[in-house]
Protein backbone atom coordinates (compact mmCIF):
# COMPACT_ATOMS: atom_id res chain seq x y z
CA UNK A 1 0.00 0.00 0.00
CA UNK A 2 1.49 3.36 -0.99
CA UNK A 3 1.85 6.17 1.53
CA UNK A 4 -1.05 8.24 0.17
CA UNK A 5 -3.50 5.35 0.34
CA UNK A 6 -2.25 4.41 3.81
CA UNK A 7 -2.90 7.95 5.05
CA UNK A 8 -6.40 7.87 3.56
CA UNK A 9 -7.09 4.54 5.31
CA UNK A 10 -5.83 5.87 8.64
CA UNK A 11 -8.17 8.88 8.37
CA UNK A 12 -11.34 6.81 7.93
CA UNK A 13 -13.52 7.01 11.04
CA UNK A 14 -16.79 5.11 11.38
CA UNK A 15 -19.20 6.09 14.13
CA UNK A 16 -22.87 5.54 14.84
CA UNK A 17 -25.10 8.11 13.19
CA UNK A 18 -28.75 9.03 13.10
CA UNK A 19 -29.78 9.48 9.45
CA UNK A 20 -33.07 10.63 7.96
CA UNK A 21 -33.42 9.81 4.25
CA UNK A 22 -36.02 12.12 2.70
CA UNK A 23 -37.40 11.51 -0.81
CA UNK A 24 -39.63 14.15 -2.38
CA UNK A 25 -42.52 12.57 -4.28
CA UNK A 26 -43.91 13.41 -7.69
CA UNK A 27 -40.75 14.83 -9.23
CA UNK A 28 -40.61 12.50 -12.26
CA UNK A 29 -44.26 13.13 -13.10
CA UNK A 30 -43.60 16.87 -13.35
CA UNK A 31 -41.34 16.31 -16.39
CA UNK A 32 -43.53 13.74 -18.07
CA UNK A 33 -44.35 14.30 -21.78
CA UNK A 34 -41.69 16.99 -22.20
CA UNK A 35 -39.39 14.97 -24.44
CA UNK A 36 -39.46 14.70 -28.24
CA UNK A 37 -41.09 18.09 -28.72
CA UNK A 38 -39.65 21.43 -29.91
CA UNK A 39 -38.08 23.33 -27.02
CA UNK A 40 -40.05 26.49 -27.81
CA UNK A 41 -43.31 24.53 -27.47
CA UNK A 42 -42.20 23.11 -24.14
CA UNK A 43 -40.85 26.34 -22.70
CA UNK A 44 -43.92 27.23 -20.55
CA UNK A 45 -44.22 23.61 -19.42
CA UNK A 46 -40.53 23.49 -18.50
CA UNK A 47 -40.86 26.65 -16.43
CA UNK A 48 -43.80 25.19 -14.53
CA UNK A 49 -42.01 21.85 -14.08
CA UNK A 50 -38.94 23.69 -12.80
CA UNK A 51 -41.08 25.49 -10.22
CA UNK A 52 -42.61 22.22 -9.08
CA UNK A 53 -39.27 20.42 -8.80
CA UNK A 54 -36.02 22.34 -8.48
CA UNK A 55 -37.46 25.39 -6.77
CA UNK A 56 -39.42 23.27 -4.32
CA UNK A 57 -36.38 21.13 -3.52
CA UNK A 58 -34.39 24.29 -2.85
CA UNK A 59 -37.19 25.61 -0.64
CA UNK A 60 -37.26 22.36 1.32
CA UNK A 61 -33.48 22.25 1.67
CA UNK A 62 -33.42 25.86 2.84
CA UNK A 63 -36.18 24.99 5.27
CA UNK A 64 -34.03 22.28 6.84
CA UNK A 65 -31.10 24.69 7.02
CA UNK A 66 -33.20 27.43 8.63
CA UNK A 67 -34.58 24.96 11.16
CA UNK A 68 -31.12 23.63 12.03
CA UNK A 69 -29.74 27.16 12.36
CA UNK A 70 -32.55 28.11 14.74
CA UNK A 71 -32.20 24.87 16.67
CA UNK A 72 -28.43 25.05 17.16
CA UNK A 73 -28.08 28.75 17.99
CA UNK A 74 -27.06 29.25 21.60
CA UNK A 75 -30.01 30.36 23.73
CA UNK A 76 -30.46 31.16 27.35
CA UNK A 77 -31.68 28.04 29.23
CA UNK A 78 -35.44 27.90 29.67
CA UNK A 79 -34.98 26.34 33.13
CA UNK A 80 -33.33 27.80 36.21
CA UNK A 81 -29.69 26.73 36.45
CA UNK A 82 -27.20 27.51 39.21
CA UNK A 83 -24.53 29.95 38.08
CA UNK A 84 -21.72 27.48 38.77
CA UNK A 85 -23.44 24.91 36.51
CA UNK A 86 -24.37 27.29 33.67
CA UNK A 87 -21.27 26.66 31.53
CA UNK A 88 -21.71 22.88 31.82
CA UNK A 89 -25.42 23.10 31.02
CA UNK A 90 -24.84 25.19 27.89
CA UNK A 91 -22.21 22.70 26.74
CA UNK A 92 -24.68 19.83 27.14
CA UNK A 93 -27.27 21.65 25.00
CA UNK A 94 -25.03 21.76 21.94
CA UNK A 95 -25.68 19.51 18.93
CA UNK A 96 -24.22 18.77 15.53
CA UNK A 97 -26.82 18.72 12.77
CA UNK A 98 -26.03 18.44 9.08
CA UNK A 99 -27.85 17.78 5.84
CA UNK A 100 -27.00 17.05 2.21
CA UNK A 101 -29.05 17.11 -0.98
CA UNK A 102 -28.76 14.62 -3.81
CA UNK A 103 -31.18 15.09 -6.73
CA UNK A 104 -34.68 15.01 -5.19
CA UNK A 105 -33.48 13.47 -1.92
CA UNK A 106 -32.26 15.03 1.30
CA UNK A 107 -30.23 13.33 4.02
CA UNK A 108 -30.33 14.92 7.48
CA UNK A 109 -28.00 13.40 10.02
CA UNK A 110 -26.33 13.70 13.41
CA UNK A 111 -23.26 11.91 14.72
CA UNK A 112 -23.87 9.94 17.92
CA UNK A 113 -20.20 9.89 18.88
CA UNK A 114 -19.37 12.27 21.72
CA UNK A 115 -16.30 12.85 23.87
CA UNK A 116 -17.67 14.55 26.97
CA UNK A 117 -21.48 14.87 27.02
CA UNK A 118 -23.73 12.35 25.30
CA UNK A 119 -26.57 14.85 25.57
CA UNK A 120 -25.04 16.48 22.48
CA UNK A 121 -25.89 13.34 20.48
CA UNK A 122 -29.51 13.04 21.60
CA UNK A 123 -29.96 16.77 21.00
CA UNK A 124 -29.08 16.04 17.37
CA UNK A 125 -31.57 13.18 17.18
CA UNK A 126 -34.30 15.37 18.63
CA UNK A 127 -33.48 18.14 16.17
CA UNK A 128 -33.61 15.83 13.14
CA UNK A 129 -37.01 14.44 14.20
CA UNK A 130 -38.45 17.91 14.75
CA UNK A 131 -37.05 19.13 11.44
CA UNK A 132 -38.50 16.19 9.47
CA UNK A 133 -41.95 16.54 11.01
CA UNK A 134 -42.02 20.31 10.53
CA UNK A 135 -40.83 20.11 6.92
CA UNK A 136 -43.42 17.44 6.05
CA UNK A 137 -46.18 19.69 7.38
CA UNK A 138 -44.87 22.65 5.41
CA UNK A 139 -44.52 20.48 2.30
CA UNK A 140 -48.13 19.34 2.54
CA UNK A 141 -49.21 22.96 2.88
CA UNK A 142 -47.40 23.62 -0.42
CA UNK A 143 -49.29 20.70 -2.02
CA UNK A 144 -46.14 18.60 -2.04
CA UNK A 145 -45.16 15.54 -0.06
CA UNK A 146 -42.22 13.38 0.86
CA UNK A 147 -41.48 10.04 2.47
CA UNK A 148 -38.69 9.50 4.95
CA UNK A 149 -36.90 6.74 6.82
CA UNK A 150 -35.00 7.49 10.03
CA UNK A 151 -32.54 4.99 11.46
CA UNK A 152 -29.36 4.55 13.50
CA UNK A 153 -26.30 2.70 12.20
CA UNK A 154 -22.65 2.86 11.27
CA UNK A 155 -21.46 5.58 8.94
CA UNK A 156 -18.67 7.95 8.06
CA UNK A 157 -18.48 11.48 6.70
CA UNK A 158 -16.66 11.91 3.40
CA UNK A 159 -14.38 14.85 2.63
CA UNK A 160 -17.26 16.69 0.92
CA UNK A 161 -19.43 16.32 4.03
CA UNK A 162 -21.65 13.52 2.71
CA UNK A 163 -22.73 10.71 5.01
CA UNK A 164 -21.88 7.22 3.78
CA UNK A 165 -22.10 3.67 5.08
CA UNK A 166 -24.65 1.06 6.25
CA UNK A 167 -26.78 3.64 8.08
CA UNK A 168 -27.56 5.49 4.83
CA UNK A 169 -28.83 2.32 3.18
CA UNK A 170 -30.84 1.33 6.24
CA UNK A 171 -32.61 4.70 6.23
CA UNK A 172 -33.10 4.44 2.45
CA UNK A 173 -34.66 0.98 2.77
CA UNK A 174 -37.18 2.28 5.28
CA UNK A 175 -38.12 5.17 3.00
CA UNK A 176 -38.16 3.16 -0.23
CA UNK A 177 -39.71 -0.15 0.84
CA UNK A 178 -41.57 0.49 4.09
CA UNK A 179 -42.96 4.03 4.06
CA UNK A 180 -45.06 3.57 0.85
CA UNK A 181 -46.89 6.89 1.31
CA UNK A 182 -46.05 10.32 2.82
CA UNK A 183 -44.94 9.49 6.34
CA UNK A 184 -41.75 9.36 8.40
CA UNK A 185 -40.85 5.78 9.31
CA UNK A 186 -38.80 5.14 12.45
CA UNK A 187 -36.32 2.25 12.49
CA UNK A 188 -35.98 -0.34 15.24
CA UNK A 189 -32.32 0.51 15.94
CA UNK A 190 -33.35 4.09 16.67
CA UNK A 191 -35.99 2.80 19.09
CA UNK A 192 -33.37 0.62 20.79
CA UNK A 193 -31.00 3.57 21.10
CA UNK A 194 -33.67 5.83 22.58
CA UNK A 195 -34.81 3.12 24.99
CA UNK A 196 -31.25 2.63 26.26
CA UNK A 197 -30.92 6.33 26.94
CA UNK A 198 -34.36 6.53 28.56
CA UNK A 199 -33.24 3.72 30.90
CA UNK A 200 -30.08 5.67 31.81
CA UNK A 201 -27.67 3.19 30.27
CA UNK A 202 -24.16 4.59 30.45
CA UNK A 203 -22.82 5.87 27.12
CA UNK A 204 -19.35 7.10 28.11
CA UNK A 205 -16.72 5.85 30.60
CA UNK A 206 -17.31 8.81 32.89
CA UNK A 207 -20.52 10.84 32.88
CA UNK A 208 -21.98 13.51 35.10
CA UNK A 209 -25.39 12.84 36.62
CA UNK A 210 -26.65 15.97 34.85
CA UNK A 211 -25.69 14.53 31.47
CA UNK A 212 -27.46 11.26 32.22
CA UNK A 213 -30.62 12.98 33.44
CA UNK A 214 -30.73 15.29 30.41
CA UNK A 215 -30.34 12.57 27.79
CA UNK A 216 -32.89 10.44 29.65
CA UNK A 217 -35.40 13.29 29.45
CA UNK A 218 -34.83 14.02 25.76
CA UNK A 219 -34.83 10.34 24.76
CA UNK A 220 -38.11 9.83 26.62
CA UNK A 221 -39.62 12.80 24.74
CA UNK A 222 -38.42 11.33 21.43
CA UNK A 223 -40.07 7.99 22.23
CA UNK A 224 -43.33 9.79 22.98
CA UNK A 225 -43.25 11.22 19.44
CA UNK A 226 -43.32 7.73 17.90
CA UNK A 227 -46.58 5.85 17.29
CA UNK A 228 -47.61 2.68 15.53
CA UNK A 229 -49.44 3.27 12.27
CA UNK A 230 -52.48 1.25 11.20
CA UNK A 231 -50.25 -1.28 9.40
CA UNK A 232 -48.01 -1.75 12.43
CA UNK A 233 -45.17 0.45 11.13
CA UNK A 234 -43.56 2.84 13.63
CA UNK A 235 -43.82 6.45 12.45
CA UNK A 236 -43.13 9.97 13.69
CA UNK A 237 -46.34 11.34 15.20
CA UNK A 238 -45.97 14.87 13.83
CA UNK A 239 -49.56 15.75 14.76
CA UNK A 240 -49.21 14.35 18.28
CA UNK A 241 -49.17 16.25 21.56
CA UNK A 242 -45.49 15.67 22.32
CA UNK A 243 -44.36 16.87 18.91
CA UNK A 244 -46.54 19.96 19.00
CA UNK A 245 -45.44 20.79 22.53
CA UNK A 246 -41.81 20.71 21.38
CA UNK A 247 -42.57 22.89 18.35
CA UNK A 248 -44.50 25.40 20.45
CA UNK A 249 -41.36 25.94 22.52
CA UNK A 250 -39.91 27.53 19.35
CA UNK A 251 -42.19 30.55 18.63
CA UNK A 252 -40.79 31.08 15.13
CA UNK A 253 -41.56 27.52 14.01
CA UNK A 254 -44.93 27.54 15.78
CA UNK A 255 -46.04 30.65 13.85
CA UNK A 256 -45.01 29.08 10.53
CA UNK A 257 -47.00 25.94 11.27
CA UNK A 258 -50.16 27.69 12.49
CA UNK A 259 -51.54 28.18 8.97
CA UNK A 260 -50.58 24.62 8.08
CA UNK A 261 -52.82 23.21 10.80
CA UNK A 262 -55.70 25.41 9.73
CA UNK A 263 -55.35 23.94 6.24
CA UNK A 264 -55.01 20.40 7.63
CA UNK A 265 -58.21 20.86 9.63
CA UNK A 266 -60.13 21.80 6.47
CA UNK A 267 -58.90 18.68 4.69
CA UNK A 268 -59.77 16.57 7.73
CA UNK A 269 -63.32 17.89 7.70
CA UNK A 270 -63.55 17.23 3.96
CA UNK A 271 -62.33 13.65 4.45
CA UNK A 272 -64.96 13.02 7.13
CA UNK A 273 -67.62 14.36 4.76
CA UNK A 274 -66.54 11.86 2.09
CA UNK A 275 -66.54 9.03 4.60
CA UNK A 276 -70.04 9.94 5.77
CA UNK A 277 -71.46 10.09 2.23
CA UNK A 278 -69.48 7.07 0.95
CA UNK A 279 -69.71 8.06 -2.75
CA UNK A 280 -67.78 4.95 -3.89
CA UNK A 281 -69.41 1.95 -2.23
CA UNK A 282 -67.98 -1.47 -2.88
CA UNK A 283 -69.76 -3.52 -5.47
CA UNK A 284 -72.02 -6.21 -4.04
CA UNK A 285 -70.55 -9.70 -4.50
CA UNK A 286 -72.42 -11.86 -6.96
Amino acid sequence: MDKENQNMTNNINYYYYLVAFVDVLGQKEAFRDLENQPLEDNHPKLIEAHKQTVLFIETLRNGFQDFFNAYTVEKEPSVKVASEKMEQFKAMLKSNLKHQRFSDCIQAYACLHTDEYHSNAINGVFGVLLACGSMLLLSLAMKKAFRAGVEVGLGTELDNGEIYGPVLYKAYELENKVAEYPRIVIGQELINYLTNLANKHQQLPEQTKEDVELYKLIATNCLKMVVQDLDGVLILDYLGNEFMKSINENPEQAEKLKNVFNLALRYYLLLNYFKAKNPFPKANPE
